[in-house]
């Protein structure tokens, strides 16, 4: 036989004809052509020098030397696809550029370094911290594999990682959110966190200043646990030791939910794929912040 019998291009269409019992079925489950179908099985029996499929109007059934070609076509497919497949989970090595909110870091970061050194040891995450703004900017840029960002109210971009509530906590010992005018502790100008707070406030009427404010959640958290100001972060970040108000403690409005998001580009690495993988899984349904996850703005 000639080699270019086990031609792949051929082999693939001859099973499925073979499993479609016609042309037509089998063309449409490849989305290829009738035409395309019929001239991969003519090669295929020009280079076999016999007729490997018995045509009728009842369709398409194998000769007895279709049947064999057939038999080994699906081994030969078979290792082929389990080739694929094994290319495809192999651990790629290179470097993983991701962005995150300053406050990723501690949780959502942490989880997917160990998961990436897991399963990709020859990775490595260059990560960058940035406002959830300039992280998509810089990815549309070129500069970063992946980001994890917040969305803005009303936003379905990127693959929802997780949704977790703001809440309004207070240092130890301390009572800020009894002030008024308000003494409030933001992030800086840019967070899409911030809005969410302030019309949370003007939506209760409430008069507030502001005491302080920073673009990272640990020098945001050094200033308001001096007892100056109450501060939003969301439940799970909140510092050891401090107090989530209660809902309505104080007049305070409660706040909403935000969600955390993953985007990828249009043509995502290796890396960035299995950190989808990670994040993700291999379902995409909404979810809430586990224990790990950390605020993001």
């Amino acid at each position: 036989m000639k080699q270019n019998l086990f031609d792949t291009q051929a082999l693939r269409p001859l099973a499925a004809v073979v499993d479609a019992g016609g042309f037509t079925a089998a063309a449409a489950g490849l989305c290829k052509t009738q035409a395309a179908v019929s001239a991969a099985i003519a090669g295929l029996e020009r280079a076999a020098g016999c007729r490997l499929l018995q045509r009728s109007r009842q369709g398409c059934r194998p000769t007895p030397a279709g049947e064999m070609v057939v038999g080994y076509a699906r081994r030969i497919l078979s290792l082929l696809d389990e080739a694929a497949v094994a290319l495809e989970t192999a651990k790629p090595a290179g470097t993983l550029r991701l962005g995150v909110p300053d406050e990723g870091v501690a949780g959502l970061v942490a989880s997917v370094v160990e998961g990436l050194a897991r399963d990709c040891p020859q990775g490595l995450v260059d990560l960058r911290c940035d406002l959830s703004a300039g992280l998509e900017a810089a990815l549309m840029a070129g500069e970063l594999d992946a980001v994890v960002v917040v969305r803005e109210p009303g936003s379905a971009r990127g693959e929802l990682v997780f949704r977790d509530r703001l809440v309004w906590c207070v240092p130890p010992g301390r009572e800020p959110h009894l002030s008024r005018p308000l003494p409030v502790a933001l992030f800086a100008e840019g967070c899409r966190t911030r809005p969410m707070v302030l019309a949370a406030l003007a939506s209760a009427g409430i008069a507030w200043r502001e005491v302080c404010r920073a673009s990272h959640i640990a020098g945001l958290t050094a200033m308001a646990g001096r007892g100056l100001a109450v501060t939003a972060l969301a439940r799970r970040t909140v510092p050891q030791g401090w107090r989530v108000l209660s809902s309505g403690e104080g007049g305070l409005p409660v706040l909403p939910d935000y969600e955390a998001a993953l985007i990828l580009p249009p043509r995502p690495t290796p890396l960035a794929r299995r950190l989808a993988g990670l994040l993700l899984g291999p379902s995409r349904p909404e979810r809430a912040a586990p224990p790990q996850d950390p605020f993001l703005r």
